[in-house]
């Protein structure tokens, strides 16, 4: 039942988009284009925020949309997550046994503020800023579909958690991997699955996404937030398939919500003929 279950809310959590993204953002400046043709929202206005029902829509139903390679890239995750479910307490007993003071400080307040918030939008609302500053709307853009993956990194997380209400490692001794207590237990912290990994990773893979062709900017998002989700597990604080199903949670809530705005059709204030528009169409 308990494997059922980990299954079962796993289902939830991911999608794998086939859609190739596409790093090439409108060009600046975009005052020449109607604001209802833009591909992109560099300020928080009407067509920002209605993007955030279609992602919402799509994050919640995209199991429905998965062609025979999604589902086969989810079965491929299903049977990790299940693996790392039968080693839960065998990792955090040797976590436990391997701390110092000084990982322990370091994961605390040079990380685990990463997954929170703490650290992340205010990072975000600095990109934001210097994007204002410079007028490059790419960054206005990064920072803006950032702050969405923030939002729905948390609800989703704080849904499944109220869904499985899954003891965490600090909560019974010895720590029990095993202890569901399902949806109808009274509200309270849970630990599926990891919020923090969730987060880090939706942010990341947002920011990765709009920067793939700036080879670090990937390396380092996916780097801190790979970290980020460590620590849950070197604090204590969630088990490792808690930390691995919140992370492959929060690329895919990051790959729906950059993919379904890298439109197909481009409308491009310059034509590389002259003057006018350029229409691309990307066949991916």
């Amino acid at each position: 039942m308990k494997i059922h279950l980990l299954l079962l809310s796993g289902l939830l959590l991911l999608q794998f988009n086939a859609f190739a993204q596409d790093d090439t953002l409108a060009p600046k400046p975009l005052s020449s284009i109607p604001r209802d043709e833009r591909t992109l929202s560099t300020v928080p206005d009407k067509a920002y925020f209605k993007s955030w029902l279609t992602d919402a829509r799509d994050i919640v139903i995209f199991p429905a949309r998965w062609n025979k390679y999604q589902w086969i890239a989810f079965s491929g995750v299903a049977v990790v997550a299940v693996l790392c479910y039968t080693q839960d307490a065998y990792i955090q007993k040797v976590v436990q046994k391997n701390q110092t003071v000084f990982l322990g400080n370091f994961s605390s307040y040079a990380l685990a503020p990463w997954g929170s918030g703490i650290y992340s939008l205010p990072a975000l609302g600095i990109l934001y800023g210097v994007g204002a500053i410079i007028k490059d709307d790419k960054a206005r853009y990064t920072a803006l579909k950032g702050a969405e993956a923030y939002l729905f990194g948390f609800i989703t997380s704080q849904v499944l958690k109220q869904l499985t209400h899954r003891h965490r490692p600090y909560e019974d001794d010895p720590p029990n991997p095993y202890l569901w207590d399902g949806p109808f237990a009274p509200i309270s912290n849970s630990s599926f699955p990891s919020s923090h990994s969730t987060i880090a990773f939706a942010i990341a893979t947002v920011v990765a996404s709009s920067y793939s062709k700036t080879i670090w900017v990937p390396i380092v998002c996916y780097t801190l937030a790979g970290l980020t989700a460590a620590s849950r597990v070197y604090n204590n604080d969630h088990w490792f398939s808690d930390v691995f199903v919140g992370s492959v949670l929060g690329y895919a809530i990051g790959r729906t919500i950059m993919n379904n705005h890298i439109k197909k059709l481009k409308i491009l204030p310059v034509s590389s003929t002259g003057m006018g528009v350029t229409l691309v169409y990307s066949l991916d």
